[in-house]
């Protein structure tokens, strides 16, 4: 998906993958710090530790995944300067299975790749992997991603047994010294029985939804490392965060990865050199559509001529948001091409766009239109306007 060869735009789109965790994580410092004094101190004393239960929960695209697997390199590491044999498994309850036989055999599959596993049950498998684990004086973590689907589409035990994996070893701990559960919320709570919920415990590490300043940071960073030299402005990332921490995205900053990255394929598909606002509009028209026909067809005449010259002077600009000036000008413009005559309170007009989420206003100087692509929207409303043209008179 992510591969392009000779690119124009491209440095390394590889950095914009879901795949890549970056060794600095902005903005989820205090995550990693909480994980690492409720996990890493394990290592001062692995021998004699019992298994710790943590749990990542925010919405998401907030950091959860990336903070999980970005901390268990960091615990591989520091493992192995104290020359202590680590591993970290990552497991995906809703990728790699709903059922604990699946789910172990990968997790059995990542330690051990050599074993048979196809005639053990699942317990059977987590007591292979003990006694492997004691054997060979190795340990682990676990990192549990999406356990609140795996509860909503299952009702094995998984909690319960990754919870009590010190059972399997009594007296001894199970050198499993920590794991890491996923959730988008707490919900998941509602279908664990009470011996379950014990188990897991209380200890919950929250991840907010980043802002709109701390989403510009990141992508900047990105940008840096995936795009060419002046492909990509300071004002289309200020423009991407701003659509990415407002409804309907709320600040997932997976989506504005992938609309960075769905629009310098399609910048470099239409033979740009840079990508542009457009392209962002045209990619949100397509995943994230909040401008409807039938939005547009319940405006006023006076609203449709309006956003016609707004889209139109969009489109001259090149650039994310126009000024009530540019907006009065290309109104006029439409105005006289239809053979209208305008309305003296263009700012009313606006307003009633504002209100209706067809336009956004991210100062008195600044309106722009994310939801939908500038030159879909210019094409739509001039054929509109074509069928009106007779019916429409003085407002």
């Amino acid at each position: 998906m992510f591969a392009v060869s000779k690119s124009s735009i491209f440095k390394d789109v590889d950095k914009l993958s879901p795949r890549y965790v970056p060794r600095v994580l902005h903005y989820r410092e205090e995550q990693i710090g909480l994980l690492s004094s409720f996990i890493e101190t394990a290592l001062d004393n692995v021998e004699r530790v019992h298994l710790r239960v943590v749990q990542l929960v925010g919405p998401v695209g907030t950091g959860k995944t990336s903070t999980a697997i970005r901390f268990g390199n960091m615990l591989q590491e520091k493992a192995l300067k104290l020359k202590i044999r680590l591993k970290h498994v990552y497991l995906n309850g809703k990728m790699d299975g709903t059922n604990r036989y699946t789910l172990y055999r990968r997790l059995l599959s990542a330690v051990v790749p050599d074993m048979a596993t196809r005639s053990l049950s699942p317990e059977e498998m987590l007591r292979q992997l003990m006694n492997f684990l004691r054997g060979e004086d190795q340990y682990l973590l676990i990192t549990m991603d999406e356990i609140g689907y795996f509860c909503t589409h299952s009702n094995e035990p998984l909690v319960y047994n990754l919870t009590r994996l010190n059972e399997l070893t009594i007296p001894d701990p199970c050198r499993v010294i920590g794991v890491i559960f996923i959730a988008r919320d707490l919900t998941f709570y509602e279908r664990l029985d009470a011996s379950e919920l014990s188990t897991l415990g209380r200890l919950v590490i929250t991840f907010p939804r980043y802002t709109e300043q701390q989403i510009g940071d990141i992508l900047e960073v990105r940008v840096e490392e995936a795009f060419k030299p002046g492909t990509v402005g300071d004002d289309l990332i200020d423009f991407v965060s701003d659509v990415t921490a407002s409804s309907p995205i709320n600040g997932d900053l997976r989506v504005a990865l992938d609309l960075l990255y769905y629009s310098g394929m399609l910048a470099e598909r239409e033979g740009y050199e840079r990508v542009l606002p457009e392209h962002v509009r045209k990619v949100l028209g397509e995943t994230h559509p909040s401008i409807t026909t039938e939005d547009i067809l319940y405006l006023s005449d006076a609203g449709k001529m309006i956003l016609l010259g707004m889209v139109r002077a969009l489109q001259a600009s090149r650039v994310p948001y126009i000024g009530l000036r540019e907006i009065r000008e290309d109104y006029e413009v439409v105005c006289e091409e239809y053979g209208v005559k305008r309305v003296e309170d263009v700012e009313e007009e606006i307003q009633e766009l504002i209100d209706r989420g067809i336009v956004d206003m991210k100062s008195l100087t600044k309106f722009g239109i994310s939801g939908v692509s500038a030159g879909d929207l210019e094409r739509f409303l001039n054929g509109i306007m074509q069928r009106l043209k007779n019916g429409l008179g003085e407002e």
